[in-house]
């Protein structure tokens, strides 16, 4: 006798149980994302990828969370629906709350059956979570998004049943080849971005975008799935709140937007993220430890490996894309108008790609524009003249009551790129350097406009400083503080109203730590500076510094009516008891000659006639804040960018990861909306933590 046909999906019986079943599940290991981080709950929290150990007990504290994927039950060989049979296949893998399957109509025609057991769809907020998945991957009709066939469920599972895509996943090539070429990076970049200007176009936010989530159809074509974290904006102006994602994809808005919230722009972010992994091989701020992904997202703490032959083209876009301040980042028509994307560009990706690395040395730059302009179009990123073949014009999905507008096309290519051109124009395109600059000019017209909406408030949290023993010392240091804010406040009023100062002729390089060991857990803290004194400020509180220039030091202490008092000695000379002083300096100055590369060039100036000192050093998890004795503040962020407040706010110093170091007028600075020579630093967002560091500094006042 023949089983009763399935139902299609219905919310009144989604948590209808049964005990009819009995079907052995399934113990094969997940397909786990990069290097074993898995996707968020909306608690924020990553779910395990260890299965439960049935045959050993360990104690309640120990035990491990089970997957929810692993409640489902393998589907029967048969399954019968109304109107349609499918007979269940291989098994294709699993995540965090569902198990893949292949299943075959009686056609012969194979789909994807995404396959979650009823067991863990425990609460009526799983219930709507999973029906606004389905009611989301429904309404998506697109050629690079995996297309939705049909729901269903039996008395045990709920069935998802999904185009099927032969070729794997852009993860699982990424593992063979170990980084893609550039040119193949940009087709599949177009074509992922075609689907999310789609989802967009209809307030969908997918969020857990990554390379494990996107998959190659038979031709190795790119189709985003998974639409288990997405969600629908009622309008452009919303924002969502739920801590979700993916660890090494997570944008930080998500992270510390729990006032603020996220939007579009996480999608963004993760657009950078998987660009990045592609080229580099593995993502930015990958960690053996989720806590320590976070603090590196959140600090934007990421480099580009030397050994890595990319394009600065590549690196430029990369850091546009992964920028704290969601504002900061560029459009997606911005992004598919970069430079970048206007050079070596295939017509498609060729079928031996796991086998072997594809070379297209033989395209033309023409023939390169011409794919360029094919792949948007079958993208949906321009406008055609014939109709399309997937549901480009429909509304936005009804999640929502309000209404919600028609989806907008916008050309993307310039003028001499658009239907109808000729050979002559692709060859007026040539102009890479001037479509350079005008990229580098539209990234600081974003930051400048994010500095002036800046809802991004960043959460600082000191993890050491060094004690200070005298009150009267901690009012000097707020002071210092407050004078540098006032400084710093005169210039966003000269930014405001467009008032340039007098030119940089004036400027003087201010005296910075260009090497510094902490060893407070012992001795103290040791620094050199630029003018290569050496100084270890001690764990009691007092100070020696030994001059480069003379076979003399300063010997440093607190004072309860002057806030520090210094002694000048000879070595020649030295007190016996700071005898054993000396000897740690020495050794702290031979450990960082040996061991440690100077942060930049700057050195002592005929302008610099006082010696200096380090007062007080702190570290943030997003930097290192140094308060110098002359007035002088510097933060070493976690990006290996170094910036210095002088003269009262007055100055900034920027000092590049590669030592290259540039002085001027913060007002001129900020005006212009980037460090003179390095546009893509955000100087807004650095220039907000600064503040914000000052102000935590200036809030001491009393010994604790």
């Amino acid at each position: 006798m023949s089983a009763p046909p399935l139902q299609v999906i219905n919310d009144k019986q989604l948590n209808a149980r049964s005990n009819n079943i009995h079907t052995p599940i399934k113990t094969k290991r997940a397909v786990a994302e990069l290097h074993h981080v898995d996707r968020l709950t909306t608690t924020g929290k990553p779910t395990s990828n260890n299965n439960h150990n049935t045959n050993r007990q360990q104690p309640p504290q120990k035990k491990k969370k089970e997957k929810l994927s692993s409640l489902c039950k393998t589907p029967p060989s048969l399954i019968k629906t109304r109107g349609r049979d499918y007979h269940r296949g291989h098994f294709l893998g699993e995540g965090g709350f569902a198990r893949c399957f292949q299943m075959k109509d009686d056609k012969g025609k194979v789909f994807a059956a995404k396959t979650v057991a009823k067991l863990s769809i425990k609460s009526e907020k799983t219930r709507r979570k999973l029906l606004s998945e389905i009611q989301i991957h429904k309404s998506m009709k697109h050629p690079n998004i995996v297309q939705f066939t049909d729901c269903f469920e039996d008395d045990t599972n709920v069935y998802i049943l999904l185009e099927i895509c032969p070729n794997g996943s852009v993860m699982e090539l990424l593992r063979q080849r170990k980084h893609l070429t550039e040119p193949e990076v940009r087709f599949s970049m177009i074509q992922i971005i075609g689907a999310i200007r789609y989802m967009h176009s209809r307030r969908v936010i997918h969020r857990d975008l990554k390379l494990g989530n996107i998959f190659f159809d038979k031709d190795y074509n790119l189709k985003i799935g998974d639409f288990g974290l997405a969600a629908v904006l009622a309008n452009d102006k919303e924002r969502k709140y739920t801590i979700c994602g993916t660890p090494n994809y997570i944008a930080p808005e998500v992270l510390t937007g729990k006032h603020t919230g996220h939007s579009y722009e996480v999608d963004i972010w993760s657009i950078g993220v998987m660009l990045y992994a592609l080229l580099f091989g593995k993502p930015p701020f990958q960690a053996k430890e989720v806590e320590t992904i976070y603090e590196r997202i959140k600090c934007r703490d990421f480099i580009f490996p030397a050994d890595k032959p990319v394009s600065s083209d590549a690196k430029n876009l990369i850091s546009h894309l992964l920028q704290l301040n969601p504002a900061a980042r560029p459009s997606l028509y911005e992004i598919t108008d970069n430079v970048w994307f206007r050079n070596t560009f295939p017509d498609k990706l060729p079928s031996t790609i796991t086998k072997e690395i594809p070379n297209f040395d033989d395209l033309s730059f023409s023939e390169s524009l011409i794919n360029l302009k094919q792949c948007m179009l079958n993208s949906g990123l321009l406008k055609s003249s014939q109709p399309q073949s997937y549901d480009g014009a429909k509304n936005p999905i009804e999640l929502v009551r309000a209404e919600l507008e028609e989806e907008r096309n916008r050309a993307v290519l310039p003028q001499s790129l658009s239907p109808g051109g000729t050979k002559n124009k692709y060859k007026e395109v040539i102009d890479l350097d001037g479509h350079r600059k005008f990229n580098e000019m539209a990234h600081k017209n974003r930051l400048k406009k994010a500095g002036e909406n800046l809802f991004f408030k960043p959460e600082l949290v000191a993890t050491s400083t060094n004690m200070i023993k005298s009150e009267m010392s901690l009012k000097i240091l707020a002071s210092e503080c407050h004078m540098t804010l006032r400084g710093i406040k005169s210039a966003e009023i000269d930014k405001r109203q467009s008032n340039y100062p007098s030119s940089n002729s004036s400027v003087q390089d201010p005296i910075v730590v260009t090497k510094w060991v902490d060893y407070s857990n012992k001795h103290g803290f040791a620094y050199q500076l630029s003018t290569d004194d050496i100084g270890v400020l001690f764990n009691n509180g007092t100070t020696v510094l030994k001059l480069a220039d003379a076979e003399e030091f300063w010997y440093i202490n607190y004072d309860t009516k002057e806030g520090w008092v210094a002694s000048h000695y000879k070595l020649e000379s030295k007190p016996i008891e700071l005898a054993r002083h000396l000897e740690v300096v020495d050794f702290f100055s031979n450990y960082m000659n040996s061991n440690l590369s100077r942060i930049s060039t700057l050195v002592r100036e005929t302008y610099h006639k006082d010696d200096v000192f380090l007062r007080r050093y702190t570290r943030y998890k997003q930097f290192v804040m140094f308060e110098l004795s002359d007035g002088t503040f510097q933060f070493n962020f976690k990006d290996h960018n170094k910036f210095a407040l002088s003269h009262g706010g007055k100055f900034l110093t920027f000092i590049s990861p590669d030592r290259k170091t540039i002085t001027s007028l913060l007002s001129n600075v900020l005006i212009e909306g980037y460090v003179q020579g390095f546009p893509s630093i955000d100087i807004f967002e650095k220039l907000e933590l600064m503040k914000e560091g000052l102000r935590d500094k200036a809030s001491v006042l009393t010994i604790h």
